[in-house]
């Protein structure tokens, strides 16, 4: 590829800067602002090879270029100034310094792209110089005194970053006898050198304690700003430990020592400093840091053990991909939610936001599942002493982006952040494009390279506990806060006010359907008298009843007229005679017999017979 496809791809962000300042050309340029950085991903995308072309023209020669990982890092870092872009054109629409904005923002991604395809030191300083000077007036851009204070400790930083990062560029010149980066790269670089190096690039990097300057930095910038500032700025700290510092060559133990304790540190440290914040991007700032840290752990292993590099590269590379896209997608999605005005759109975009957070999680089979499942597997080929404790915080960093990302979601209804008037879809659309493109990056990093993506894709998909755990952890402390901030006894009435709600109403109903009943139960008699009146049925009555009377006492007499026979056992002749006959030998006996003959005559009449 010809220098120039490489010189226009950086300049043609700085042309539309110039041009910019002319009144005349505003309008257009603020719609064309999307394509500024369409070049470099195009270039990105068809340099499917390793290309290097030098200029002997420049002061001290220029190299560009592209390699394997220059190529991944231009293609996201393009892509988030892509969206970035097409949502800072509506988000400054109406603000009276929006042409110093675009000319800034310009400014930064040109630098930010240059620095990818520099091969030199000197034009790699020179970008990155102008990316970390021009991003000053992003975070300053409000002039409020928020801004001011973080532009103010940005800036110290940056000012003290680029002094030691230059330090450490002439010294590893000077060590390597050249100023390509990939002389650099393989030359046995002193301690001082690598320490000078991982010094500079660690402030851009943000792991602390060089991180103070993040978090505020991001919460005092606009939304478009911030989401470039956390996705592709900071990953320039880690491309340039890449290109420049002699990973996989040399073995630094004493500064993986360090870079492996400082990781550990700011996953944990950034989650406590950051769910303090009351502001969703400040707390976003620290979640930044907190994901840096994680990178720290690769590195810092690395530095210590050559042998794992070759595995830890492309795993570190895929992490940059992931948090870039994933956290410019919720700086996008936090300026998009807040310039909804209706209810219902704001819980859509909320909902929508969720995703996003959940992969900057580790969610199964997302690309924070399976690039820190891919860490622990690399992390396997460095230091046994460490495995453990690295294993150990790169599983419970899920626990901590959650607690993170929930209290960034909470911050968003309870301290809603500003937002220009504009056009709430025009928003939204850049928040969705990207958040996109994250979900899918799992099936996009194949197909951009193979090679690089094979050790991430054959991870497992990653752990669900962690993000699970941490919800739970969340929901209790969101819980628990509200009862302190209400009161125990405001809050337990409270949750059991819908049981006396429906107590009330139950009773009420109950008391309801009685009512009813007393009332039926009196209505009805009365109704029944009114009739009974009306159709004359006391008479009827009484006549009725004479009647039932009179038929139940002729249905008695009837049934008492009707005579049983005695039962006769045939088995005992002589028995029956004694029983059924009388003994007439004496006159007693017959005087007895006449009597019950009469007796018998006068009840059943004269006609009646002996029962034999």
């Amino acid at each position: 590829m010809p220098l120039a496809v490489y010189l226009f791809a950086v300049s043609w962000p700085l042309a539309m800067a110039f041009a910019l300042l002319f009144s005349a050309a505003r309008p257009i340029l603020w719609r064309m602002l999307p394509l500024a950085a369409l070049p470099a991903l195009m270039l990105g995308m068809l340099q499917t090879t390793p290309d290097l072309v030098s200029g002997a023209w420049f002061v001290l020669g220029l190299s560009m270029g592209l390699d394997q990982v220059s190529r991944l890092f231009l293609i996201f870092t393009a892509t988030l100034w892509i969206a970035a872009s097409s949502a800072a054109r509506h988000w400054m629409r109406d603000d009276a310094r929006a042409t110093g904005f675009g000319v800034l923002f310009l400014m930064a991604m040109s630098g930010n792209l240059g620095l990818i395809l520099s091969k030199d030191a000197m034009a790699f300083y020179g970008a990155f110089a102008l990316m970390s000077f021009a991003s000053y007036g992003l975070v300053l851009h409000t002039r409020d005194p928020g801004a001011q204070s973080a532009a103010r400790l940005y800036i110290g930083f940056v000012v003290i970053g680029e002094l030691i990062l230059f330090s450490g560029l002439v010294l590893a010149a000077t060590q390597s006898g050249s100023i390509l980066l990939a002389d650099m790269r393989a030359a046995d670089l002193s301690g001082l050198t690598v320490a000078l190096l991982l010094v500079g690039f660690g402030i851009k990097l943000g792991v602390m304690p060089l991180h103070f300057w993040l978090p505020p930095a991001h919460g005092a910038a606009p939304v478009p700003a911030s989401a470039v500032l956390s996705g592709a700025m900071i990953k320039a700290g880690l491309f340039g430990i890449l290109s420049a510092v002699p990973l996989g060559v040399v073995a630094y133990p004493d500064h993986g020592t360090l870079v492996m304790a400082a990781g550990m540190v700011t996953i944990f440290a950034a989650l406590l400093l950051g769910v303090q914040e009351s502001s969703a991007k400040t707390v976003l700032g620290y979640s930044s840091v907190s994901q840096m840290g994680i990178i720290a752990l690769g590195l810092g292993a690395a530095l210590m053990t050559p042998e794992a590099w070759p595995a830890l590269l492309p795993v570190l590379v895929f992490l940059a991909a992931h948090h870039a896209l994933s956290k410019g997608a919720m700086f996008l999605g936090v300026g998009a939610w807040a310039a909804q005005t209706g209810r219902v759109a704001r819980l859509i975009l909320g909902a929508a936001l969720l995703a996003p957070a959940l992969v900057l999680a580790g969610m199964p089979f997302s690309s924070g599942g399976f690039g820190k499942e891919a860490l622990k597997s690399a992390l396997v080929l460095g230091s046994e002493v460490w495995l453990p404790w690295l294993t150990l915080a790169l599983t419970l960093s899920g626990l901590a982006t959650t607690f993170l990302m929930a209290r960034a979601l909470a911050n968003l209804w309870t301290n809603p952040p500003k937002a220009p008037r504009t056009k709430p879809e025009a928003l939204a659309l850049p928040f969705l494009s990207l958040a996109g493109v994250a979900i899918a990056l799992p099936v996009i990093w194949p197909v951009l390279d193979d090679r690089i993506a094979a050790p991430v894709l054959a991870a497992k998909p990653g752990a669900l506990w962690p993000l699970a755990v941490g919800v739970l952890i969340a929901l209790t402390a969101a819980v628990a806060a509200y009862a302190q901030k209400i009161g125990l006894r405001a809050f337990f009435s409270g949750i059991t006010a819908p049981g006396r709600a429906l107590s009330d109403q139950l009773g009420r109903q109950w008391a309801a359907k009685r009512r009813a009943a007393r009332r039926v139960g009196t209505a009805v008699p009365r109704s029944l008298s009114n009739h009974a009146h009306r159709w004359r049925l006391g008479q009827t009555a009484i006549a009725g009843l004479i009647v039932a009377v009179m038929m139940i006492e002729a249905t008695a007499t009837l049934r008492a007229t009707q005579i049983k026979t005695p039962a006769v056992l045939l088995s005992a002749p002589s028995q029956e005679m004694e029983l059924d006959k009388p003994d007439l030998s004496t006159d007693r006996q017959m005087e007895d017999a006449d009597a019950a003959r009469d007796t018998f005559s006068d009840r059943y009449g004269p006609s009646g017979r002996s029962p034999d």
